[in-house]
């Protein structure tokens, strides 16, 4: 329990910081540090309670050391962009894997044929080198949690002329273009959208419940909660992929891209 505190403290210091809420599609793609610990300034508000300051000087080299643990190398520098960019597609991916790795886990009858994430949650970019945990918690330090959810096709046309009226988001299992902020010949899996099918989309809870204006969300057909953050998953991911000698990295393959 104390551990969750000092966890919970360090991420609303890194939240702190940042200038913008989840839901703003401004980025942040400056440089960060590979080092972290624990802010001072945490510990001169702390100095009027005893027992706090007691507390944090007692976790502090262990939260530091978790929050430096090497978990991946990021082969190339990475940052969100419009209507696409390194890390928001590699993001994406992720989010698709892992998503199809859990219907499997949980021996359901269909698998993710979507990702969504959107770029107003990734607050910085990622730097060529190692990936420490606490680059993970500064990049993702919002406490999102992973849905899937299954809605026709028309909705997730819906859904997908949101992505284009901002311009871009992170996506995986689909293509489309953008012409006046309109989707324009948008597939997924390489077909078109057929109107009363069912897809399965995964995305983040804040998406879901409406933030961002992605209203189509709401007619949803099925609702499955994960259960798990988003930032967690991402960090066991590239944690799993590096054992194996894989290091993040991504493309930029027209999955999002402009139409004159």
């Amino acid at each position: 329990m104390r551990r969750n505190l000092i966890k919970s403290l360090f991420i609303v210091l890194i939240a702190a910081g940042l200038s913008s809420c989840v839901g703003s599609s401004k980025q942040t793609t400056n440089k960060v540090e590979s080092h972290y610990t624990i802010n001072a300034d945490l510990d001169q508000i702390s100095a009027k309670d005893t027992s706090l300051t007691n507390l944090i000087n007692l976790y502090k080299h262990q939260l530091d050391g978790e929050m430096n643990t090497i978990i991946s190398v990021a082969e190339m520098d990475m940052v969100t962009g419009k209507p696409e960019g390194l890390l928001s597609n590699y993001l994406a991916d992720a989010m698709f894997e892992i998503g199809n790795d859990f219907c499997k886990e949980k021996q359901l009858k269909h698998g993710v044929d979507v990702a969504l994430l959107n770029m107003g949650g990734i607050r910085t970019s990622l730097s060529k080198g190692e990936i420490s945990t606490g680059r993970v918690y500064e990049m993702l330090p919002f406490k999102n949690k992973l849905v899937i959810v299954g809605m026709e096709g028309k909705q997730l046309i819906e859904l997908f002329q949101r992505v284009a009226y901002f311009g871009g988001e992170g996506i995986s299992g689909a293509k489309m273009g953008i012409k006046d902020r309109k989707a324009v010949n948008i597939l997924v899996d390489g077909k078109p959208v057929e109107p009363t099918k069912i897809y399965h989309v995964m995305s983040v809870d804040y998406l879901v419940n409406g933030g961002g204006g992605f209203t189509a969300f709401e007619k949803r057909k099925t609702f499955r909660h994960m259960h798990r953050l988003l930032r967690s998953e991402i960090i066991k991911h590239m944690s799993k992929k590096h054992k194996k000698g894989e290091k993040v990295s991504a493309k930029l393959d027209g999955r999002i891209y402009n139409v004159e």
